[in-house]
Formats: C-alpha cells, structure tokens, sequence
C-alpha cells in the first residue's frame, strides 16, 4: 500500500477554495486513485476517506468549516465525515435516501476497506435544494448513476460545477455493479443544460471547459 501525502492548493483562478490532494494505490502502486478535496467559503464538500486521516485532518483543521456537504455516501467520499461532524461540530448535508445507511458503520467489501478504511457512522441531514455561504449559493443537483443517491453542486454565477463521481475522466474503465449506466447517461443529458464551465472532480481534480469534456464521456458511454 502507498500513500502519498496531501497537499493543500490555494488556487488564485478559484478565490475561497482551498484544494486538498491525496491518493491511495493497491498492488505495488498498480492501481492508483487519487482524492480532492474542496472547501468553499467554510462548505466542505466531500468528506474523503478515512484512510488518509493523518493528513486529510491537518488540511480540514487549516480551514475554516462552518458545515459540509457530501455528494454521495461511498466511504472515500465520506469516511471523515464522523471526524468532522465531532471534531467541527457542523451539520453534515446528504442526499435524503442516503441519510438512514450513513447512521451505520460502512459494510462493503474487503478490497476497499483495504484501499479507503473504514466509514463510521455519522447523522446526517438531508441536504436541502440550495445551499449558502457567505459569498456562494450552490444549487444542489439530484444526479444518480454512479450511486443512487448521488448530488452535484452548482455555483452559477461562477461557472462552477462539484461533480462528485459523475465525471471521473471522458472515459470510464471500471464500474460497481450496482451502477446504473442508463442513469448516468441521463444525469450528464441533464447538466450539459446547465451553464457552467469550471468541473471540480473528486478524483481527477479542476478542469476548465467541462461542458467540452462532459460531451466527450456521454458520447463515449452512447456509443459503448
């Protein structure tokens, strides 16, 4: 197993957002997977896994958090979020159909409690249609696929998109088998509607001109 350390962005192209970098490699660093993190003006979004705590903790102790939002309950997405929830004391937001599953500890298989550790469980609150800082309002996007109950996050007056695991890359070379492909097709069908430009990617990091590469995935999963 290797870990590499995270470091923290602080990007002048993206004012208030404080970017964390991590990954996470089985199989003498075969098969890697790397992890951001965001925080926006005090939301964090995405929790990351428990499995980089030593120093997802330092990067969430550097930064001011007032509350945090998950995009969905998959334990690399939200296995600090107990830490955060006792450590911070702040609400944590989460798909409605996802908040009874996050009251018990995280049940699924070996090989990715290897990769991302274990997911205590958390209370969570049912994220609501829209959510505020003190300079950002993010509507809040149900896009399943990747997970049932899977939400986005889009700051319009930014151009921006928080993408959780429905971009990944234009391509997708691995899937659960609980993924549902129809869904994603759908989902993507519905953001390319939106206007943004800006994607922020829990695994492959920030992108510009995401509507561009948005197209590109959807044409690639159509004709797949």
């Amino acid at each position: 197993m290797i870990e590499r350390m995270f470091f923290t962005l602080q990007c002048s192209n993206y004012q208030d957002i404080s970017i964390g970098q991590g990954s996470r490699s089985l199989l003498d660093g075969k098969f890697k997977i790397k992890i951001f993190l965001y925080v926006v003006d005090g939301l964090a979004i995405d929790a990351g896994p428990f499995s980089l705590f030593k120093d997802s903790s330092v990067f969430y102790q550097d930064n001011l958090i007032d509350q945090v939002v998950l995009t969905h309950v998959h334990e690399d997405h939200s296995g600090m979020a107990a830490w955060l929830q006792d450590v911070k004391n702040v609400p944590i937001y989460l798909h409605q159909n996802a908040t009874s599953y996050a009251k018990q500890p995280g049940n699924y298989k070996l090989y990715r409690q290897t990769m991302w550790g274990e997911r205590p469980p958390f209370k969570a609150t049912p994220v609501p249609a829209q959510l505020s800082t003190e300079k950002y309002s993010f509507e809040v996007i149900d896009a399943p696929g990747h997970a049932n109950a899977h939400n986005i996050f889009h700051e319009k007056n930014n151009g921006w998109l928080f993408t959780g695991d429905l971009y990944l890359g234009t391509k997708q070379v691995v899937a659960f088998i609980d993924e549902n492909m129809a869904q994603t097709i759908a989902s993507i069908q519905m953001i390319l509607r939106l206007d943004f430009d800006t994607i922020f990617c829990a695994h492959s990091g920030v992108w510009e001109n995401g509507k561009e590469l948005f197209k590109r995935k959807l044409e690639y999963l159509q004709e797949l």
